[in-house]
């Protein structure tokens, strides 16, 4: 497997591992599949694959008993569509060599539970990053302003060797310029490579800022 994808995926259940313990949710990762015990925390999927090897019917057996929940299918290799489940999004992993640390008068991290609470209003994650986020070490919930104005945001989380950066979003009439964050992450987080995954426009910033793809996706949801 190419080294970066594997990066990319193992920060991915990282993220996943950690958001769980904010919301107390229990987890087990066997047979190259991991889950949640309990409905794992808004916008995430019950079930990540880890490894290419996984099954549909691994994962079927692994999600027994459960009307509803999601799938991500790291590898891009299931067809869960006969199991009643529907294809919410393909997207792809990212990655990019570490970037030269700059501070950014317009990149910041954000400190203060107001501040969040303004960062998530425009992301509809409210429920998801909880204040005890700005006290983990590893987290950096990274906010552009413009103009006295927020104008969009990323997450940055250091993992092992390599920086998770997600939920990049941007106010309408303003758009990300992923070298500059990229840049902005390096401040926190130096010498690190960078992954995630992306999807349409977002994803073609990415490339225009230095990221190169390196897998696919699936989410399933039913």
């Amino acid at each position: 497997m190419d080294p970066r994808l594997r990066s990319a995926v193992d920060a991915s259940v990282g993220w996943y591992e950690d958001l769980c313990t904010l919301h107390g949710v229990g987890s087990v990762l066997s047979d190259g599949l991991w889950s949640a015990l309990d409905p794992p925390p808004p916008l995430h999927s019950d079930a990540v694959a880890v490894e290419p090897e996984v099954t549909a019917d691994r994962v079927l057996a692994r999600l027994e008993g459960r009307e509803h929940g999601g799938v991500k299918d790291s590898f891009a290799a299931m067809d869960l569509s006969g199991a009643g489940f529907g294809l919410l999004f393909s997207a792809t992993w990212i990655h990019r060599e570490a970037a030269r640390p700059a501070a950014s008068s317009e990149w910041s991290a954000v400190t203060t539970g107001p501040e969040l609470a303004e960062w998530t209003s425009h992301h509809d994650t409210r429920d998801v990053l909880l204040p005890p986020l700005l006290r983990r070490a590893h987290f950096r919930i990274l906010a552009r302003r413009a103009g006295g104005h927020l104008v969009a945001g990323a997450v940055a989380r250091l993992g092992s060797g390599t920086v998770d950066v997600s939920n990049v979003y941007a106010v309408p009439g303003h758009h990300v310029d992923w070298a500059e964050l990229a840049a902005a992450v390096a401040v926190y987080f130096p010498d690190r490579p960078l992954v995630g995954y992306e999807r349409g426009e977002p994803l073609s910033a990415a490339r225009d800022g230095g990221f190169t793809p390196v897998g696919e996706l699936r989410v399933w949801v039913r």
